[in-house]
């Protein structure tokens, strides 16, 4: 480590010792921010009102953000019904999304009719309740969450896209785990995630179906 260090200086513009010691400084502490934004924690705003009204509850009146911090490292480490994810979306891989984990792989999710996706949304055909209806009549009502996979809801049923959408998604996906609220500032600390955030899922659950999820399973969410 100190042989690159010291290649490193070497390669900086030459000048008085304090000067290149300020640029390699300087340049260690930027790496060493992006490193910890991008591998150990992470803060980001919240859009929309999908979470509402656990988070950013007042977006749609004043546009006004919840800003929540990320545990990235080990982000899939002991996760648990309840806690609130930030995940790639796989619908759209450019987005991330927050939601809340409702099952675990080997739960068995009881499908909640007034979370089935809207036919029409901003005035588009949506696919979803297509997707939705799927699932429904060849899971009889019930979908088992494969194994690496996890079932996410918004808190807001009337207005989220999640997993009753297109199905369970993949732990990979996950960028990290909500630890606490950053802002606003009269929250600043508050824990988000679990029974701690106040939220009470609504959705059935069996929990803990520990067998094997066959292909057939796992095209419930398809559409013939």
């Amino acid at each position: 480590m100190q042989r690159r260090l010291r290649a490193l200086r070497d390669a900086l513009p030459k000048g008085p010792v304090p000067v290149a010691d300020a640029v390699l400084a300087t340049f260690i502490g930027i790496a060493t921010v992006i490193f910890l934004h991008d591998n150990v924690l992470q803060t980001t705003p919240v859009t929309g009102i999908s979470m509402s009204p656990t988070l950013s509850p007042h977006y749609e009146e004043t546009g006004a953000k919840d800003s929540i911090l990320w545990r990235k490292y080990r982000a899939t480490r002991n996760l648990k019904r309840g806690d609130v994810i930030l995940f790639d979306s796989p619908t759209n891989p450019e987005n991330v999304s927050v939601k809340r984990v409702v099952g675990l792989s080997g739960d068995e999710i009881v499908l909640d009719p007034r979370r089935r996706p809207k036919d029409f949304e901003n005035g588009r055909v949506s696919e979803g309740g297509k997707r939705w209806d799927a699932m429904k009549r060849k899971g009889k009502g019930r979908v088992v969450v494969p194994e690496g996979h996890v079932w996410v809801e918004g808190d807001n049923w009337r207005k989220t896209l999640d997993s009753n959408d297109y199905g369970p998604i993949s732990k990979a996906l996950i960028q990290g785990k909500a630890v606490a609220k950053c802002w606003p500032l009269s929250e600043f600390g508050r824990k988000v995630g679990g029974a701690e955030d106040g939220y009470k899922n609504r959705t059935r659950v069996r929990k803990g179906v520990r067998r094997r999820v066959g292909e057939e399973v796992e095209r419930w969410w398809e559409v013939d």
